[in-house]
């Protein structure tokens, strides 16, 4: 019998063109082993909507066809059944099929939707919102909330949102509970990780690992923005944690309080606001997602 197949497409996110996608299933998509269904989301939240009607009817898999916030969406409704997440990278970003060795390009997609492998992993929830890869407070929550709702978004939509959030932002302190210790920091940024890279290849926790049942806790600390710009270089060579304005922890919980409420924050790169305490935790063992075949979980530090 074939596996039942959903394919959820958010026709609005990145760059790439939707209305092939039909076409590309029937060259690419091994048939014989599954039978598959397109639709289509209509607002924000419809992808989590549509992925729990395919949970409900037993669907094998759900193939989020978008960037980072549509995989978020559909893997909120995955998390704890047997429902397994596949994903057609065609965001802009794509941060969390780079890191699964995915990649942009579809057809490679294709072939890891037909050949690879179901592997568990953690999932983690910033309050009652659950995320997939990365979540934050600080400056990169600060660009995702100018990026919201543009229509320049992409790479050059953060760069440009980048430099002008960098003119404007000031320091944050926040107050940090974990492992049983309290301490206060100000800082640039924070980042709850529970995979290591956000899009473009940028990579905030070197050490995280999708399947160890651990946040990894990473946190810039205030500096002159000019010191801060000079330590750049260590997102794209895998050693931002080797800076010596990195602070970086394991734990399994964290809870942040800020007197800067209410605060920016995103989720997988979706921005949203929080109030003036917030708490992070893993969910371990808690999604299937295919992946390469020959994926390892492991922080790319490793590598």
């Amino acid at each position: 019998m074939k596996k039942k197949v959903r394919f959820i497409v958010n026709p609005f996110s990145g760059t790439n063109k939707k209305y092939r996608l039909s076409a590309l299933i029937e060259t690419l998509l091994d048939t014989e082993k599954y039978d598959w269904e397109i639709v289509f989301t209509e607002y924000a939240g419809h992808a989590v909507e549509l992925a729990r009607a395919a949970v409900e009817r037993k669907y094998f898999m759900v193939v989020a066809v978008g960037g980072d916030g549509s995989v978020n969406e559909v893997a909120q409704a995955l998390i704890h059944s047997e429902t397994v997440l596949g994903i057609l990278p065609s965001g802009s970003g794509n941060g969390f099929a780079m890191h699964l060795g995915i990649g942009r390009n579809l057809k490679k997609a294709f072939r890891f939707l037909n050949e690879g492998r179901t592997l568990t992993i953690d999932t983690c929830r910033m309050g009652d919102t659950p995320f997939v890869n990365l979540a934050g407070l600080g400056f990169d929550a600060e660009v995702a909330a100018r990026i919201k709702g543009r229509k320049l978004r992409g790479f050059w939509g953060y760069l440009v949102y980048s430099l002008q959030e960098a003119f404007s932002y000031r320091m944050m302190d926040f107050e940090i509970t974990l492992n049983g210790q309290t301490f206060r920091r100000s800082c640039f940024t924070l980042a709850i990780a529970n995979a290591p890279m956000y899009g473009y290849g940028f990579v905030v926790a070197p050490a995280a690992v999708l399947n160890d049942s651990k946040l990894e806790v990473m946190l810039i600390k205030k500096a002159p923005k000019w010191r801060i710009i000079l330590e750049g270089w260590r997102y794209l060579t895998n050693s931002l944690h080797k800076s010596p304005l990195a602070e970086r922890y394991e734990t399994g919980v964290v809870e942040v309080k800020t007197p800067f409420a209410p605060c920016a924050a995103h989720v997988d790169g979706e921005s949203l606001r929080v109030g003036a305490s917030v708490r992070f935790e893993i969910v371990p063992a808690s999604l299937k997602v295919m992946c390469p075949a020959d994926y390892v979980p492991r922080g790319v530090e490793a590598l």
